[in-house]
């Protein structure tokens, strides 16, 4: 196996995955979603990158991992991340300003595509993304909202309800993904999809190239389809509520040592089965 890029958001980066430590000043975050980075350490950053499902899966298959260098993002980051690992031409990467400073450097954009073996993209939430929409000979590009003036205009002119822009915005989601994984997969990559949200679930198993790419987790012998649904079902796989924490609690909301595990459990069963 050659090596694995990953894409995703703070659930694959593996936030609060440094609480498994021992490590000093660890810092217990007001919000539960909250990310101090900051406060993490270079230390924290290690050991946790030693737990999240990235680094499980390449182990299994005695490889290496690469990953967006800081936390958090979309979908939209995740494939601009990928094409400017391979020095794209065409890349539209622009993180935050204080995020670039980190994220650009040499080893970064010095792969080649036969580098690598699988991509495997976790979705994140998908109204992170950008909405494109065309008003006369002007192309926007928008979160999704309806307090959005322009999107407001736009539905005005089409006689769209904004169901009918979620519905097209959910179909470009489905389109670049799909364009984007056929392009890797013609350069030689294979690739899976890790779901957080259903969102796009239906869209995905209603595609004849996308749907044998989901991973599809296992626990407790029952097939779980999203990590939304593996966190709303068994309380454990969500970092505050893991009951490994015994006399702490860490307010954060994100996946568990044990999600990760299931995680990584359902990434590689799924290229296993590719095998096969």
């Amino acid at each position: 196996m050659k090596g694995m890029l990953f894409g995703g958001c703070s659930y694959t980066w593996g936030q609060g995955l440094y609480f498994y430590s021992n490590l000093p000043n660890l810092y217990n975050p007001k919000d539960i979603y909250e990310f101090p980075g900051h406060k993490v350490t270079e230390a924290q950053i290690r050991f946790k990158n030693t737990l999240y499902y990235p680094r499980l899966v390449a182990n299994h298959f005695n490889t290496f991992e690469v990953t967006k260098p800081f936390n958090g993002g979309s979908d939209d980051e995740s494939f601009d991340f990928f094409q400017h690992i391979f020095n794209n031409p065409n890349e539209v990467f622009s993180p935050k300003k204080e995020k670039r400073d980190i994220f650009i450097s040499k080893a970064l954009n010095e792969f080649n595509y036969e580098d690598f073996d699988y991509i495997i993209i976790q979705l994140s939430g998908t109204y992170r993304n950008r909405y494109y929409f065309n008003i006369g000979n002007n192309t926007f590009n928008t979160s999704l909202s309806i307090q959005n003036h322009k999107i407001l205009e736009y539905m005005k002119l089409n006689n769209y309800t904004f169901e009918d822009c979620r519905i097209e915005f959910f179909n470009q989601q489905i389109d670049r993904l799909k364009k984007e994984l056929m392009f890797y997969e013609s350069k030689g990559i294979k690739s899976k999809i890790v779901l957080w949200f259903d969102d796009l679930l239906e869209y995905i198993e209603n595609d004849n190239f996308l749907k044998n790419k989901r991973v599809i987790f296992n626990y407790n012998n029952k097939d779980i389809n999203t990590i939304k649904e593996l966190q709303d079902n068994y309380p454990e796989t969500i970092i505050m509520n893991d009951p490994y924490f015994k006399n702490k609690k860490w307010n954060d909301y994100h996946p568990s040592k044990l999600c990760h595990q299931i995680i990584a459990n359902g990434v590689i069963n799924s290229i296993e089965n590719d095998k096969k």
